[in-house]
């Protein structure tokens, strides 16, 4: 099956080749990446077509005048041949698992769409530390219909946002659909909720494969008076002719809230044109606009507090296995991989959200064990050094800049006596559902009361291993 992943670029240069090498890394290779950039005006086209001189799966459109992400986006569906198709955006990141995963998810759930969290990563710690849908504790596959996907947008306060969402999309489903171009916001939302009220199928994954990044250049909350009245206006339009009675509320909850944030961006207006009649009239109309705007302001004072911490260096442990670590070590577990349509142990946008905060406050240095502790490496956004303990003989591609280290199984005989003592160091359970650093820290157990434990010793490889790899290269996440 091929998947045809569609982005849209707008002066994304600084943030571009990671997220074009997120995508050819894919283990799953029968894919076409087609960019489309909008008149960006930077050196995003020469960029792109130095990558695409070198590998034949990308395509890249330049459009002569800025027509939006929606226009762009239609242009890439224009161009796209895959039996899939997954949108992102220029600036994001994917791990190389996602397309596989998700297509093995669609496919063994029997869905149009499916469509995996989103883990948050930025320079500063606020716009680090969470997933989109951590707050629904997902431990296995949750279906979506339109109610839900409505009253997730603006319907409802009890749902995290989910037009946010990036599905994998069968081509069949997705149809004649294409973007409203009216559309400089919101343009996801407005055709997924199509895509649902069509028939589609869609199921949300636990797992938090894609990496979205918060940065002050980014469009997606930039509301105005010019942005919400076509958002507006295409919401009566998908609401015209539903008769179901519970979907119709909940519509009509959006809408109301989405004229309430029309009002306040009118007010704003008025403000910042120096208009004080037009912003007084405003509040007389609406006095609930003056604690929207309280808390805009402190929003906004927030945001320009909020300064890259100072990183202090954290050596930490990725491993499946609940063991005790180094001194000067920290635990943090990782479930076991399993079929992305299974049921998880626990919640892993926990464990997700966690490594992005540690990424955004620490210098890390990590050692990620087996092939569990690998899959979760190329969810931490940053750090330091990296070393990932795999089996002799393992093919496993890594992140680029970390070494490979290789453990060896050897019997060791230990008399167990009961003055035995836990062996020093720290883990952060599954569990911590406020992903405080200092919280969810234990002493582990006696290993010893694992009988027939064989003990686990690593070594790095030389450089004939080296030399033995160069024929096959390990591709890995640019930096």
């Amino acid at each position: 099956m091929r998947i045809s992943v569609l982005m849209a670029n707008y002066r994304g240069a600084a943030y571009l080749p990671e997220a074009v090498e997120s995508v050819l890394r894919q283990s799953h290779a029968d894919l076409e990446l087609i960019v489309v950039d909008d008149a960006s005006g930077d050196e995003s086209v020469a960029l792109l077509q130095e990558i695409a001189a070198t590998d034949d799966r990308v395509r890249v459109i330049a459009m002569a005048q800025n027509g939006g992400p929606s226009a762009a986006r239609n242009r890439a569906l224009e161009a796209a041949s895959g039996d899939w198709l997954a949108v992102m955006d220029s600036d994001d990141v994917l791990h190389p698992d996602r397309l596989a995963r998700l297509l093995a998810a669609a496919e063994a759930l029997g869905v149009d769409a499916v469509a995996d969290d989103m883990l948050f990563f930025g320079e500063t710690p606020d716009a680090s530390g969470r997933t989109l849908l951590e707050s629904l504790h997902l431990v296995e596959p949750m279906a979506v219909d339109a109610a839900t996907f409505v009253a997730a947008n603006g319907g409802s306060d009890d749902l995290p946002p989910m037009g946010y969402l990036k599905p994998l999309v069968r081509r069949e489903a997705w149809g004649a659909l294409r973007y409203d171009e009216t559309l400089r916001v919101g343009e996801d939302y407005d055709l997924y909720l199509r895509l649902l009220l069509s028939g589609a199928r869609l199921a949300l994954l636990p797992e938090a494969l894609y990496l979205y990044r918060r940065h002050s250049a980014s469009i997606s909350h930039r509301l105005s008076v010019g942005t919400l009245e076509p958002l507006l206006a295409a919401h009566d339009r998908s609401a015209a002719g539903e008769t179901d009675a519970a979907l119709l509320a909940t519509m009509r909850r959006r809408r109301a809230r989405l004229v309430r944030l029309l009002a306040f961006e009118h007010l704003v207006a008025a403000i910042k044109a120096r208009r004080p009649v037009a912003a007084l009239a405003a509040l007389l109309r609406r006095p609930v606009l003056m604690a929207e705007l309280v808390r805009s302001l402190r929003e906004r004072l927030g945001r320009r507090a909020a300064e890259a911490v100072e990183p202090h260096p954290l050596s930490i442990v990725l491993s499946a296995d609940p063991r005790p670590v180094g001194e000067g070590q920290r635990l943090v577990a990782v479930p076991p991989l399993l079929p992305p349509e299974q049921p998880h142990p626990w919640p892993p946008a926990q464990q997700a959200a966690l490594l992005s905060d540690l990424a955004a406050r620490h210098e890390l240095d990590i050692c990620a064990e087996g092939e569990e502790g690998l899959f979760w490496l190329w969810l931490v956004p940053r750090w330091t050094r990296a070393e990932v303990v795999l089996p002799e003989g393992s093919r496993l591609a890594l992140p680029p800049g970390a070494e490979l280290a290789a453990w060896t199984f050897e019997e060791e005989e230990e008399e167990e006596t009961a003055e035995d003592e836990p062996i020093g160091g720290e883990f952060d359970t599954a569990f911590d559902s406020d992903l405080e650093e200092d919280v969810a820290l234990e002493e582990l157990g006696d290993p010893a009361a694992e009988e027939d434990e064989p003990a686990r010793r690593t070594h790095r490889r030389d450089a004939s291993d080296e030399e033995e790899d160069e024929a096959e290269p390990r591709p890995g996440r640019a930096r």
